[in-house]
């Protein structure tokens, strides 16, 4: 018998295909102006370490019953994701050596947001982020629960539409005598957060 073996070997065809994607993430970034009376040109500028931008308070010669005011200005930079900001306790420094009653401890303080910065914005119906209209808070106080300060989202072009603060702060009626010629200074941080588009 004759007995014939083999082996047949297939060919396949083959072939492929891809796929990319390219990712890039966003950006967020606040600036801020004190110009007093408050000005859309600012000037604007990035304050990420304390003491930050000065507070134009009219505020060297306080008595009892005496109030100061200014005007703080948020917004996002040009390209920035709409955020909120809280606005923190202020950090409050004495004079080194100063003796009890110290001034800082003393002095109270309130915040809207508004459009302008006097003593009328501060009436009952205002956007309170610290304080009431009938009470003031020491200045280790940060803002009132519940309160949501929104920043406008910028575009790629231009920055966002500006949230405006007002800060009053006054030395009560009342006041120590032992106050008097005393100083303090107090710095303020407002945290923003960025928000989904």
């Amino acid at each position: 018998m004759l007995g014939v073996g083999g082996s047949l070997t297939l060919a396949s065809w083959t072939d492929t295909e891809y796929a990319s994607g390219s990712f890039a993430a966003s950006s967020f970034s606040i600036e801020s102006t004190t110009s007093s009376p408050y000005s859309a040109d600012g000037p604007w500028t990035i304050n990420e370490t304390a003491p930050g931008a000065t507070l134009s308070f009219n505020a060297t010669g306080m008595y009892p019953g005496s109030t100061a005011y200014a005007p703080i200005a948020l917004r996002t930079r040009t390209g920035s994701l709409a955020g909120t900001a809280s606005l923190g306790p202020a950090a409050v420094t004495n004079p080194p050596g100063t003796a009890a009653p110290l001034l800082g401890d003393a002095l109270v303080y309130r915040v809207v947001r508004s459009e302008t910065c006097s003593a009328a914005v501060f009436a009952s119906g205002a956007v309170f982020v610290v304080g009431s209209a009938t009470a003031g808070r020491p200045l280790t106080t940060g803002q009132n629960a519940g309160v949501v300060n929104s920043l406008a989202p910028a575009t790629p072009t231009a920055p966002g539409a500006s949230t405006r603060f007002c800060f009053e702060v006054s030395l009560p009626p009342g006041a120590a005598n032992a106050l008097q010629g005393k100083s303090a200074s107090a710095i303020w941080q407002f945290s923003a957060v960025s928000t989904a588009p």
